[in-house]
């Protein structure tokens, strides 16, 4: 699992068909990216986030966007054992 928030390479989201991939359109944009990735997720109405890295800025977005973060504190954790414990 990529640790870093609005700079991961994938999204993962959990559908009821199953996890969904999706690449990070704002990982290359150059400097504070999170309020656009909150937007981004936001309109595609996800309520909860986990993540191992989360910046102030992300975090205030994400506050006001009423989007739950969860904080996962090692990258040892990959994500089909993230997803197992939240099934």
């Amino acid at each position: 699992m990529d640790m870093r928030f609005a700079k991961c390479s994938y999204f993962c989201f959990l559908t009821q068909e199953g996890p969904v991939f999706i690449a990070n359109a704002f990982q290359e944009q150059e400097g504070h990216v999170a309020p656009s990735v909150v937007k981004w997720l936001k309109g595609k109405e996800v309520d909860k986030v986990i993540t191992g890295e989360i910046g102030s800025t992300a975090q205030r977005s994400l506050k006001e966007a009423h989007i739950q973060v969860v904080l996962i504190e090692s990258d040892k954790f990959t994500v089909n054992a993230i997803l197992k414990k939240i099934r």
